[in-house]
């Protein structure tokens, strides 16, 4: 059976990874798509709701200059992801042979991201055209730039190793939800053809590799506190998965490679720092209006959002107008140093501020690695 029905392993055709993710670690969701590598790379479940209105509020203040910075980032985080994560690509698998790795990543994509993602490719052209149903974002806006045009063009350009292929999406249409093709091409290519579509184009993916080292030290998996894993709560049906959808009560969530929450926002405020407020504000209200349904209590949501992998979760200490969150074990990129950690400081504050009825706001949190892991100590006034 094919990963949208089963949610263990990876099928695809004649094709078989086994182990590719595992869910049944508590305070780890991790995946390890190629035999290339030894190192499992770290997941969290992110609300789509909180993409939503993050792209949605950001374009709506910014108009093409936000389209063109949400392009950028998310094919910075696409080519980063196929690239730690050691993806197949043209220099391994010349000629017609890249067809099959193509399937096996759209495929990969299609878990949690899609119900269906059909491709077909034509090698000489370096083209690739994707039918998107029920694809993250856009099925709710019409549109999107992170993930189905950037993130798709950042992978291509990973598969045919050629930074110059940049995507149009084309042919929306609503069906309930919205769909639509995405066309991955050369520039030169797109621009002959697609001529009335809006193109975007980034090219500076250089440089996007982890620390391989330090990534495989601070991320190894450990034992923590709760003893749920997201393999539990979805055993309990507290979560749901059917056919690309995993479920929380009305709301979608979806897998997000560790990076892409460090790239979001080292990218972001290096293009206008004002976009940091909208990244935090979007994070607040999915806090606030999402992710404090999660349970009653304050430790029982911490355990949730431990089992959805952000690591060890714990409510620290709250006595004398204060309030104190450890986050043990989060998961750690080498831009650790260059964030604030703006979208987690906005979760909690949202949750905590549903949770205590008042308005509470996070500080930027101190940051320990001297246990061996990243350790984020967020704090607040009550």
């Amino acid at each position: 059976m094919p990963i949208k029905d089963t949610f263990v392993g990876l099928f695809v055709k004649r094709f078989v990874i086994s182990g590719a993710q595992y869910f049944d670690k508590p305070g780890f969701v991790d995946f390890k798509i190629s035999g290339k590598t030894e190192i499992y790379a770290r997941q969290i479940f992110y609300s789509e709701d909180f993409f939503v209105k993050f792209e949605k509020d950001l374009i709506d203040q910014f108009g093409e200059d936000a389209k063109l910075a949400l392009y950028s980032v998310g094919k910075k985080f696409g080519y980063r992801f196929a690239q730690s994560g050691k993806f197949e690509n043209v220099s391994g698998h010349p000629g017609e042979k890249i067809k099959d790795w193509i399937l096996v990543a759209s495929k990969f994509v299609e878990g949690t991201y899609a119900s269906s993602i059909e491709n077909s490719t034509d090698v000489s052209l370096k083209k690739t055209d994707y039918k998107l149903k029920n694809f993250v974002i856009l099925r709710k806006l019409g549109f999107e730039y992170l993930f189905s045009m950037g993130g798709t063009a950042g992978l291509m350009s990973w598969i045919f190793q050629d930074p110059n292929i940049e995507v149009v999406m084309h042919d929306v249409k609503k069906n309930g939800d919205f769909e639509a093709i995405v066309t991955s091409a050369p520039l030169e290519y797109l621009k002959n053809n697609y001529a009335s579509s809006s193109i975007y184009q980034e090219s500076n993916i250089s440089d996007l590799s982890e620390d391989f080292a330090s990534y495989k030290k601070f991320n190894t998996v450990s034992s923590i506190s709760s003893q749920k894993s997201f393999q539990t709560y979805l055993n309990a049906k507290y979560f749901s998965y059917k056919q690309g959808l995993v479920m929380f009560k009305e709301y979608r969530f979806f897998l997000f490679e560790v990076s892409g929450t460090y790239l979001l926002e080292y990218e972001l405020k290096k293009l206008n720092p004002k976009y940091l407020k909208v990244l935090f504000d979007s994070a607040y209200c999915v806090g606030e209006k999402i992710l404090s349904q999660f349970a009653t209590a304050l430790p029982d949501v911490f355990d949730v959002l431990s089992a959805i992998g952000w690591g060890e979760v714990l409510l620290f200490s709250e006595s004398k107008g204060k309030i104190k969150i450890l986050i043990n074990h989060f998961p750690w990129s080498r831009w650790y140093k260059d964030i604030d950690f703006i979208i987690m400081r906005g979760f909690l504050s949202g949750i905590v501020s549903s949770k205590k009825g008042t308005k509470i706001e996070f500080n930027k949190p101190t940051i320990d690695l001297t246990n061996g892991h990243l350790s984020l100590l967020f704090e607040a006034n009550l």
